[in-house]
């Protein structure tokens, strides 16, 4: 593979093609006693047939510094599972170097299809049950918590949600009556005779579905560079690590030594310039970037971090944040939002 790319990149520069796919493995073995070392990927693609200066000049071509059309024979599949149909609606907007093949609700029957409840509408949903059960409780009135087991709860105005909830309910049984209201007028429009494309339409946009995506290298660096900084989606930003995390564990080095976000790729805070999100604070901002007015908080954009450990090849671990990058963590609380708690509760 490595000699390939090199022969393809020498191409501008020599009156014959260049040839080192015909080198032997500079331990100076045989092909067949390089055989014998397949399971390291230097001799499994070929590395060990370039000189010193040869690898250089490959890494130059992954690290941007010359022509990148050769890396565009190199085609990653994933399989996305579990995601929703917001999350696939960003990522079928890549449209070159990239394909997609998606579960469809046109000729599928969607009422068994799962749905994501986001961290916003998640921090909300217990915030109010620990306020209804100190409630119970105390006998008194409490205020709502702005925070729970150190997640920030993004809720400025509660009362919206108690217009809507009302005395002797949560929020969250609010939102299943919703859904399982929704599953029924689908269920209901289908067996009535109403087309699967049809009725879909009365569905969620967290509904889950399942999308293959394929991209080469050059597409999947563009979108890695955009997908992978926080102030995206979290969804989508969530999926790119995750892919980031696939192309660590399953590729030579160099592949994924050079993917990150454009402002990993810079070191500094590229898109803090938008007003619509604050900084991720990953990375440096100027005192310009600091004034700009924002649209949205913090609180309104907690994101999740793939551990460094996950992103190497460990067990997947997400980092869970309040909308700012986590440096101070090195692993998960051990409880999360206090569900132990209401359990004993309820109980």
């Amino acid at each position: 593979m490595f000699p390939a790319l090199y022969d393809a990149l020498q191409s501008n520069w020599g009156e014959h093609p260049s040839r080192t796919v015909n080198n032997l493995c500079n331990f100076k073995g045989t092909p067949e006693q390089c055989m014998y070392h397949m399971e390291s990927w230097e001799h499994q693609y070929g590395w060990c047939r370039l000189e010193p200066d040869a690898q250089d000049y490959v890494e130059m071509c992954f690290a941007g510094k010359t022509l990148q059309q050769a890396l565009e024979r190199f085609t990653f599949s994933f399989c996305v599972d579990g995601c929703t149909r917001a999350e696939t609606h960003q990522i079928v907007r890549t449209r070159v170097g990239a394909s997609f093949m998606q579960h469809g609700g046109r000729d599928n029957d969607w009422r068994h299809r799962a749905w994501t409840m986001t961290e916003t509408i998640a921090r909300a949903c217990y915030a109010d049950e620990a306020k209804r059960f100190a409630d119970e409780d105390m006998q008194t009135v409490n205020p709502y918590p702005s925070m729970v087991n150190g997640r920030n709860v993004c809720i400025r105005n509660w009362k919206p949600i108690e217009e809507l909830v009302g005395a002797g309910h949560t929020l969250r049984r609010e939102i299943e009556n919703y859904l399982a209201h929704g599953k029924a007028v689908y269920s209901a429009l289908v067996d009535a005779g109403i087309p699967w494309q049809d009725a879909r339409r009365v569905l969620w946009m967290g509904t889950q579905t399942y999308i293959h995506c394929d991209y080469n290298y050059v597409a999947l660096k563009g979108v890695l560079g955009n997908r992978l900084e926080h102030i995206m989606d979290w969804e989508v930003n969530c999926v790119a690590q995750l892919m980031q995390r696939e192309v660590n564990m399953k590729c030579p080095p160099l592949f994924g030594k050079y993917l990150g976000s454009s402002s990993d790729q810079v070191q500094k805070a590229k898109w803090a310039g938008l007003e619509s999100w604050p900084p991720d604070g990953k990375w440096p901002t100027t005192p310009e970037q600091d004034a700009l007015p924002r649209q949205h908080t913090p609180e309104q954009m907690p994101y999740f971090v793939l551990s460094p450990e996950a992103m190497q090849g460990g067990p997947v671990e997400w980092l869970w944040t309040n909308g700012k990058y986590p440096y101070d963590k090195i692993a998960q609380p051990d409880k999360i939002y206090g569900v132990d708690e209401i359990a004993e509760r309820r109980k």
